[in-house]
């Protein structure tokens, strides 16, 4: 097939999911224009997001905000305190307002070292707790479960210390066929850009815990709501009615999109499980690793691990140029612990710049092959960037 056949399959892939149910969200969005109730209060839109949110991930109830940093940082200010230094323990591969946040509550961020799965296990966070461990906060990244995370919350539970879930890249993953973020004391989502359900900017907090729920809305700028004891004021986390608007249809569909992905997906796992220059492949195929396989993702995406830097960097590369949306975290990328300042350095059990991820356009299926061959194509490059025979 030649590169101009090829690239033509690329003219009509969606990337932006948001824009499948653009038709709906422009209703809702007509509507709260032209109510003009556009805040939080007098609204109805995001009242009916944080149900709606809550329902999905089995949780009692959310609270939306206006973005997940902000989730994020409310939800550490409404922590119950303890005696400082408080030390927390984050992945070393999450976005960069991760550690952020902890610093901005006065606690103390410890970095957990990623496995080749992205995420750490149990074995990396038990050495690094200790008496002034509070909390840990675990991310599902990539469209993917962290696998480890049953062993991680009983562990954490018998000794007291609080797990937080950092789903941002969490819509549509499930984790024993249940949504991920239904087991720390609290999960957080975003709706950035790029996420299942975008609307720019957005986020949201689910727990169960009701006394939390009132700190969160309180704190974060229900003038309705009295503050809890300690609480430092109130801020101004509040998610808009436009917001809302813009994700409740998308959260509907969200169930139908991961279907819609699949098929792809699954192709493309085929694909790079045969395709001599991968290491490895996540998610694997179904059954041969429990919460890695492609049942347990959200469809977007598919990573491989591929024999070195270089090899990954003229990938990615190739894939730029091609126009098939991919994440290669190469130097300077703000996910990776080595590049956040102010925090402590981490020894890395994993090089992330030999990993690449591609993210599952929604593709006309009879257009599903040749997005196959630009795929293979783009992985068979030799030591010279050219491609192999």
């Amino acid at each position: 097939m030649d590169t101009a056949a090829q690239t033509r399959v690329l003219d009509e892939p969606v990337y932006q999911y948001s824009t499948l149910t653009a038709a709906d969200q422009l209703e809702l969005l007509t509507k709260v224009v032209s109510s003009g109730a556009l805040g939080a209060i007098g609204g109805d839109h995001v009242r009916e997001f944080e149900r709606q949110a809550a329902a999905h991930l089995g949780r009692h109830d959310a609270v939306a905000t206006a973005s997940a940093t902000a989730a994020l940082e409310l939800l550490l200010r409404c922590l119950p305190p303890h005696e400082p230094p408080e030390r927390v323990v984050i992945p070393e591969i999450c976005w960069i307002s991760v550690p952020t946040a902890v610093l901005r509550s006065g606690r103390t961020p410890v970095i957990a070292p990623a496995t080749s799965d992205l995420t750490p296990h149990w074995e990396q966070i038990e050495p690094l707790l200790d008496e002034r461990t509070t909390v840990v906060i675990l991310a599902h990244l990539r469209g993917r479960p962290a696998p480890d995370t049953q062993r991680i919350t009983d562990e954490l539970a018998q000794r007291g210390v609080t797990l937080i879930e950092d789903c941002a890249q969490g819509w549509g993953t499930t984790l024993d066929k249940q949504p991920v973020g239904g087991r720390g004391v609290a999960a957080v989502f975003s709706t950035e850009t790029h996420k299942l359900v975008a609307t720019g900017e957005g986020g949201i907090i689910a727990t169960d815990d009701s006394q939390l729920l009132d700190a969160l809305r309180a704190v974060g700028g229900n003038t309705r709501i009295a503050l809890p004891e300690n609480a430092g004021g109130r801020g101004n986390d509040r998610m808009s009615e436009i917001t809302a608007a813009s994700a409740l249809p998308q959260l509907t569909y969200l169930n139908a999109l991961r279907q819609t992905l699949r098929p792809l997906q699954d192709k493309l796992i085929d694909l790079l499980q045969d395709v001599p220059e991968v290491r490895s492949v996540l998610p694997t195929a179904i059954g041969k690793s429990p919460n890695l396989d492609a049942e347990e993702s959200n469809g977007s995406l598919v990573g491989v691990w591929l024999p070195t830097p270089g090899h990954a960097n003229r990938v990615a590369d190739h894939l730029f140029r091609l126009g098939v949306r991919h994440w290669w975290p190469g130097p300077g990328d703000p996910h990776l612990a080595m590049n956040w300042p102010g925090t402590p350095s981490t020894a890395s059990l994993v090089d992330m710049a030999c990993y690449l991820d591609i993210q599952v356009p929604v593709l006309d299926e009879s257009r599903h092959p040749a997005f196959l061959d630009l795929i293979r194509s783009a992985l068979r490059l030799d030591n010279h960037g050219s491609e192999s025979a």
